[in-house]
């Protein structure tokens, strides 16, 4: 993963910092810094990547409930189901 800054402004995006020359082709997540800040946005310093896996997605969801009795308690899923 590499950051880049860059400007927007009327529909046009200007990048700040070159592009390294040995990236051909890229998916881009582009996070947004509106100049005018209000609070309906998420800030910069909050946004970050985090390891998900099956058992915080399901906690997310309300649903660890349903997997979370005596049979099992020891069985990592991921492992069990080979999605590692």
């Amino acid at each position: 993963m590499l950051a880049i800054k860059a400007n927007y402004h009327n529909g046009i995006i200007t990048f700040l910092e070159a592009m390294p020359e040995k990236v051909r082709n890229a998916r881009l997540t582009i996070v947004v810094e509106p100049e005018e800040q209000d609070n309906s946005f998420i800030p910069s310093q909050d946004f970050k990547s985090t390891q998900i896996d099956s058992e915080v997605e399901f906690e997310a969801m309300g649903l660890s409930a349903l997997f979370d009795d005596e049979n099992d308690k020891n069985i990592n899923w991921e492992d069990y189901f080979g999605l590692k």
